[in-house]
């Protein structure tokens, strides 16, 4: 699943259904978390990639002008 579509799908619950337990199995990824859990989680890996991606980008605007 796209992040786009798991937020417009998120957005839909219903407040009450998204602290309900989606895993009580040990070998799932979503073992003892809920869709909030998920959502907070997701939104932490956005926040530490949007960091790298921001240098990234810098950078290569920096070699960019350098190398022309």
């Amino acid at each position: 699943m796209e992040r786009h579509e798991f937020c417009r799908k998120f957005a839909n619950v219903p407040l009450g259904k998204r602290d309900e337990l989606l895993s009580n199995d040990y070998r799932s990824p979503l073992f003892e978390m809920t869709l909030a859990d998920v959502y907070r989680e997701i939104q932490a890996i956005d926040d530490k990639l949007r960091k790298d991606e921001v240098r990234r980008e810098e950078l290569l605007r920096a070699i960019e002008k350098f190398l022309t």
